[in-house]
């Protein structure tokens, strides 16, 4: 029985329970879900074969590596009043009262411990968003830029190295190292788009790793698996709309249920209440077919034969820290550091020799130690500058001459695009003239970064504008030459049409020669017949007595003609 007091048949309520069944089959699928909150003891993962993975870079999360590090460091309160003033690149992030590292042997001042962890966050966000393929000097401002993703990193790595203090403590006493919140890591995974194909797109997690040759459990661990904010953990992460599938099931829902307690004007079911039920029955229908195939398009499911593997897809993937340190010529690489513009490194030797460094925040750039990058050369990218940028003017020409064939999503390492847009032959036409635009008019993201900005733009205009006028002057050529070929074809049907109309005419008053009898006929007025085949003239016209033509006699060599030829011969 419904709410308002409408019985439902037996089959009615089969049909419902079925739908509902279907969206906790969806709700809860036995597979795990893109972001697994909890890992087993014996990591085993599945791989979607016709998953696409995105942002699945080695470490997964900013700052994981440094997580099992500051947990060993020893950490004193303070007051957010007393940090807030020294506090640069986190400053909008952390507003509540953090804790600081502990000194270990000697004073520190604040202002210097403060910039040290500030520095940290600032250089796990450059790094990180280089590992994406972001082009981070582009977001000195993350507040600024409009990037969810970018912002929920900035989040992260600020929550990572500014832990919150423990409630109740006061400032000066020691605290323990809260770890950042599990929503605000699946913050980013939802932000970002993380996937890897499996099921190690995981926030809490324990992983074992070896150490000389033993394993060694725990080395790495996740995040708290707490929703923040809480007194356990810092931080916590943006609130996030209903997924699709969750839409979709309460939309079907209320279809269902407000088909069902529509009555009739005496309260009980009429006639047309059963045929809105039947109908919303039939709908339901459709919308559990439609549910059913969304679970078996985006859900994972419980097939056996699916491979398995040990070590998470992300864990196989090159770490982008030790891809981007900086090994001195003829050191050790355990004497690698992480970024050539730190102090003590020759300026011959920073940036690959293919750049220089420059300060990472504007309001630091007098300072001595102040936190520098690398700003490469035009062609070179990724914090040592040692990647080769894809050309723009590659880009553009492959956009203007092959966008059509989707050349220009090919060259830059799209090949899905690229292939969608072959398939359209441009998107008709639309998607090419977007394209030109798009990368004449300005450097775009490859794969990894963005192009080198090596067209000058006075020839971006010049050849497009050209393209253009000439594809116009081509098009009202055509245009002029088939308007004037229907004009001449239309004149010549008005021609026809018109010698047909006369000539209809001059067969009413011109007759011509006919056939006609041997007599002469002293009028017109009978229809004329045939004369002979001298002259042309009727025969009944005078003459002035001069004899007609005649054939000779018999026996009488010649001939005996009038003037107007042979006439009335029969």
């Amino acid at each position: 029985t419904t709410p308002s007091g409408l019985s439902l048949p037996r089959s009615v309520m089969a049909r419902i329970h079925v739908f509902l069944a279907v969206l906790l089959l969806c709700a809860a699928p036995c597979g795990g879900s893109k972001v697994q909150l909890r890992a087993s003891v014996a990591e085993s993962f599945t791989q979607n074969a016709i998953c696409r993975q995105n942002n699945c870079v080695n470490p997964l999360f900013p700052g994981l590596l440094d997580l099992g590090n500051l947990d060993t460091i020893a950490w004193q309160c303070t007051n957010h009043s007393t940090v807030s003033d020294y506090i640069n690149f986190c400053g909008e992030i952390v507003n509540y009262s953090p804790a600081l590292p502990s000194p270990n042997a000697t004073s520190r001042a604040v202002k210097d411990i403060v910039k040290e962890q500030d520095d940290a966050a600032a250089t796990m966000f450059y790094y990180h968003l280089s590992g994406l393929g972001y082009e981070a000097k582009e977001f000195r401002d993350p507040g600024a830029s409009g990037d969810e993703c970018v912002q929920s990193i900035w989040r992260m790595v600020c929550f990572t190295y500014f832990p919150k203090a423990q409630a109740g403590c006061s400032a000066g006493q020691p605290t323990s190292y809260l770890r950042p919140c599990r929503n605000s890591c699946e913050s980013y995974v939802a932000a970002c788009s993380v996937e890897c194909c499996d099921e190690s797109v995981q926030c809490v997690f324990q992983h074992t790793v070896s150490e000389g040759g033993m394993p060694t459990e725990m080395v790495q661990t996740g995040y708290t698996d707490v929703l923040g904010p809480a007194a356990v953990c810092t931080g916590a992460g943006h609130r996030s709309g209903l997924p699709i599938g969750m839409l979709l099931s309460i939309f079907a829902a209320h279809a269902v249920f407000d088909g069902a307690t529509s009555r009739g004007e005496e309260g009980r079911p009429s006639s047309t209440t059963s045929r809105r039920v039947s109908s919303s029955l039939c709908s339901s229908n459709v919308l559990s077919a439609l549910v059913m195939v969304f679970c078996a398009l985006f859900l994972q499911g419980c097939d056996v034969d699916v491979p398995h593997h040990n070590l998470g897809n992300w864990r196989l993937k090159p770490d982008y820290l030790v891809a981007f340190e900086f090994v001195a010529p003829g050191q050790p690489a355990s004497s690698a550091i992480l970024n050539s513009c730190s102090e003590g490194v020759a300026q011959s030797l920073q940036c690959s020799g293919r750049g220089y460094c420059k300060a990472w925040s504007e309001t630091e750039r007098i300072s001595a130690n102040a936190l520098s990058f690398c700003e490469c050369d035009r062609d070179w990218t990724d914090p040592e500058c040692r990647t080769r940028r894809k050309s723009q003017v590659t880009t553009f020409l492959l956009a203007l001459f092959g966008g059509f064939f989707g050349l220009d999503y090919f060259y830059l390492g799209w090949p899905w695009w690229g292939a969608a847009k072959l398939c359209t032959l441009g998107g008709c036409g639309f998607w090419w003239v977007l394209d030109i635009v798009r990368t004449g008019s300005g450097p775009v993201y490859a794969f990894d970064y963005r192009v080198a900005n090596d067209l000058p733009h006075w020839v971006y205009v010049l050849s497009t504008v050209t393209l253009f006028g000439l594809i116009g002057f081509a098009v009202a050529i055509e245009s002029y030459l088939s308007f004037r070929k229907r004009k001449r074809e239309d004149v010549m049907k008005l021609q026809e049409s018109e010698e047909s109309r006369h000539l209809g005419k001059m067969d009413e008053m011109l007759d011509g020669p006919r056939y006609r009898a041997g007599v002469p006929s002293p009028t017109f007025n009978e229809p004329m017949r045939f004369s002979g085949y001298g002259a042309t003239l009727p025969s009944p016209l005078p003459n002035a007595g001069v004899p007609y033509a005649v054939p000779s006699p018999p026996g009488q060599a010649g001939r005996f003609a009038g003037p107007y030829g042979p006439s009335r011969i029969s």
